[in-house]
């Protein structure tokens, strides 16, 4: 049984006779040392050729301070075994004494650390040469250790940090307001992540930052293990990604209302002629003997109805149009559906296509910016209108509809009658440059789905049964 516990521990006992001279070794110490397991005893000369070379003189060293009676023996070394394979191990022995004192033997045991040693080393490695910035503070918000990364993050030297306090190297109020606060709750035995921007002494940088506390023997926190990932030039690419898409969505929209302009100018001349009308009915009733002023006075009020109504559609114009930057708001998705079907009401009808809407009450409100949301639906709708323009002999019809059929997901769907989506196009339709129109230049939907997909949504394509085409969107809801 105590064989079998030191193989599973890698660990051997053995027995130094000092009148012999010779050892005793246990089986599992002779597997160690890459001996024959034996009754007798080993010699001395036959452990100490498996010693690594350049490690004798300091095992003999430790052997003479234990036999002459000095501090218990404890030593590491490294071993050769016949097949020259190097392996690490530790040696602990007491010296054992006779009843008068004398010196007898050295009992100890040795262990295999070489696993132990290896993992060390690879953490050692890790530690060196990864390319984030890591760094051990202890609890007194001092630096103890900083890696090459940390340097280069920092712009500082390992002998610059070393011993410093982070408020020297971050600020006193960013440290009190921001770091120390973080460093308490790692103290207190927490995970503790954040991003954010960094200022050092020559650059400004954006961090991923991640404390994790370190324990001794006891479970008291003695100090923070704090990694530090560069993440600036992913955040620039980020932002230059962004307004990239912000500048082809902007362009997108123009071009979509350039196509709606027909149906614009009809749906601002339709106010700006009701208020003529009105107008010229006022002045008869003016003009009347005596002047009829309850008839005017009404036909002054429909005047100021029909310029809402015109300023109500160009402000929805100017909104679409406009290059403004990114707007996070509470929408409600049937608002904003209405109003987009308000500027393509006409032309829907111009092409003799029929209308229909199914709009769920009691929806949750969703986030995110208005504008980008109502181009999606109106790629869609122009989309659904084009899909539908080889029809002859039957009406086209094009339905928009919201629910939240889908677990804490505001769902939009817009479905057309027309000749529907080739089972060996769905995977390609959301592809940048890729269409299906002789003139078009296949962005469109591949910007919508970028724009959902930066909601937290998703957009995707089925076929509407029995004929035609259905888009459908998900928003998480607020």
């Amino acid at each position: 049984m105590l064989e079998e516990a030191q193989r599973v521990a890698h660990v051997g006992h053995w027995e130094r006779d000092l009148r012999t001279k010779r050892i005793i070794f246990s089986d599992e110490a002779c597997r160690i040392f890459s001996l024959a397991p034996r009754e007798g005893a080993v010699a001395i000369e036959e452990v100490a050729e498996r010693i690594h070379p350049e490690d004798r003189a300091m095992w003999g060293s430790a052997v003479a301070e234990a036999l002459r009676g000095g501090a218990r023996y404890d030593v590491n070394y490294r071993i050769v075994r016949p097949d020259g394979e190097v392996r690490f191990v530790r040696s602990q022995g007491e010296l054992m004494r006779d009843a008068s004192g004398r010196p007898l033997s050295v009992f100890g045991a040795v262990q295999d650390i070489t696993d132990l040693r290896r993992a060390e080393h690879l953490t050692q490695l890790v530690f060196e040469r990864s390319p984030d910035g890591i760094c051990i503070i202890g609890r007194d918000y001092r630096y103890q250790r900083v890696n090459p990364g940390f340097e280069r993050i920092s712009g500082r030297s390992a002998k610059e940090l070393v011993g410093m306090h982070v408020a020297e190297a971050l600020g006193a109020e960013v440290f009190e307001q921001t770091i120390k606060p973080k460093h308490d709750r790692c103290f207190e035995g927490e995970e503790v992540s954040y991003v954010g921007w960094f200022t050092y002494p020559d650059t400004r940088r954006y961090i991923s930052v991640s404390h994790s506390p370190l324990r001794s023997k006891s479970d008291q926190v003695e100090a923070i293990l704090t990694t530090f990932r560069d993440l600036t030039d992913y955040a620039l690419a980020s932002e230059a990604l962004r307004s990239a898409q912000a500048e082809l969505a902007h362009a997108n929209r123009v071009a979509t209302m350039g196509q709606l302009t027909a149906s614009i100018a009809h749906e601002v001349n339709q106010p700006i002629s009701a208020a003529v009308t009105n107008a010229q009915a006022a002045l008869r009733w003016l003009s009347a003997d005596p002047p009829n002023l309850q008839e005017v006075r009404q036909s002054l009020g429909l005047i100021v109805d029909d310029a809402a109504r015109a300023g109500e559609v160009i402000g929805r114009i100017r909104g679409l149009v406009n290059k403004a930057p990114l707007r996070r708001e509470s929408i409600d998705i049937n608002n904003a559906v209405l109003d987009v079907i308000a500027l393509i009401r006409s032309e829907v009808l111009k092409h003799g296509l029929s209308l229909q809407t199914d709009l769920a009450t009691c929806l949750p409100l969703v986030e995110g910016d208005r504008v980008q949301l109502q181009q999606v639906l109106l790629n869609l709708i122009m989309n659904a209108r084009d899909a539908m323009s080889c029809l002859v002999e039957e009406t086209g019809e094009l339905s928009i509809s919201t629910s939240s059929e889908v677990s804490d997901c505001v769902l939009v769907s817009v479905r057309d009658t027309g000749a529907g989506v080739h089972p060996n196009m769905v995977d390609r339709l959301f592809e940048a440059f890729y269409t299906t129109k002789p003139e078009g230049m296949g962005m469109g939907l591949a910007i919508c789905r970028s724009i959902i997909e930066a909601h937290g949504g998703r957009l995707w394509v089925t076929a509407n049964k029995p004929r035609g085409a259905a888009f459908q969107f998900s928003l998480p809801a607020k």
